[in-house]
């Protein structure tokens, strides 16, 4: 992408919930040393303990972060969606990113040097707040996921692990809610704890219940109360 694709996304920028602490020098500062790429579907972006040199803010699209053991069984698997910033984690510390980060999506995203990025946070006290609140709502998500790997109904793993999808991703339509991202069954069971055969039946049987709709391209929430009260 080019100069005038960073000019372009920078001018409504600073009207997103992320960008509007910083002050038009700092937006300055960010435009002057950040870039914009693009990456295609499966693309990764960082490995897992690669050295740290930047954050970012993803503009359109969706990741996937995943995090291994030595032997390479998963042990973490999580989803940024569009007009986010991450990752939270990375900042103030001096070890390599926490997991694999690659596009589940074509995406565009903002490449932000992560020095640059912590020297405006620390003379940004708003700022600092807002990220501060944000990191302690990622902790209340995270908490929430490990509550849902203490259920022994698998069954009721997929449906919590589907309202937490829901909590973390989706946006209001007329009908409910909605996911807009190409998410599938293996991805649910994998998150969930179980096989992908579980994880369909789960979806299958509430989708006959009338409460969601799960295609390739999107999840279509409909019963908002049974969902809110998997994360309560």
């Amino acid at each position: 992408m080019v100069n005038r694709d960073l000019e372009f996304y920078m001018e409504y920028m600073q009207n997103e919930e992320f960008f509007i602490h910083f002050s038009p020098e700092e937006l300055n500062e960010i435009e002057n040393n950040a870039v914009i790429h693009q990456y295609r579907k499966g693309q990764i972006l960082f490995f897992q303990s690669d050295p740290k040199i930047f954050v970012y803010y993803l503009l359109k699209g969706l990741v996937k972060l995943e995090r291994s053991d030595s032997s390479g069984d998963l042990l973490y698997v999580d989803y940024v969606s569009s007009h986010s910033f991450f990752p939270y984690t990375s900042l103030y510390n001096d070890e390599g990113y926490m997991y694999n980060c690659y596009a589940a999506t074509d995406i565009d995203i903002l490449l932000i040097p992560i020095k640059l990025m912590e020297k405006l946070i620390r003379n940004n006290p708003d700022q600092m707040l807002y990220m501060f609140k944000k990191t302690a709502q990622t902790v209340t998500f995270l908490e929430k996921r490990i509550q849902v790997t203490a259920i022994s109904s698998a069954k009721e793993r997929v449906e919590h692990m589907l309202g937490l999808w829901k909590y973390d991703m989706a946006r209001p339509v007329a009908e409910g809610e909605i996911i807009q991202y190409p998410l599938t069954i293996n991805e649910l069971a994998i998150v969930s704890g179980t096989t992908r055969e579980t994880a369909g039946k789960v979806v299958r049987d509430l989708t006959q219940e009338g409460k969601l709709k799960f295609t390739r391209k999107a999840i279509y929430y409909y019963n908002l109360d049974f969902f809110n009260m998997m994360i309560e």
